[in-house]
């Protein structure tokens, strides 16, 4: 996938939620989405940065795909 491709993917998932506005959805830059998503809501900690993100988003074949390469259990202790 393209950046561009996972954040609307991620947008698109937002939208079926239908917790937040689609105005908030779309006022959100790529990068703020994606990181909405590989960010920990308690502490901040992000999954993957830098390279790793960019590979992850690269090898994800769809949403699904990049969270699960994205997926740690940080905090599931």
């Amino acid at each position: 996938m393209t950046k561009r491709q996972l954040a609307q993917a991620l947008r698109q998932r937002q939208y079926a939620l239908g917790m937040v506005s689609r105005e908030a959805i779309d006022s959100l830059s790529d990068d703020e989405i994606i990181d909405s998503y590989i960010t920990c809501s308690r502490c901040g900690y992000k999954q993957v940065e830098g390279q790793e993100l960019e590979a992850a988003i690269r090898r994800a074949r769809n949403v699904e795909h990049f969270l699960d390469i994205c997926l740690i259990r940080h905090g599931d202790d």
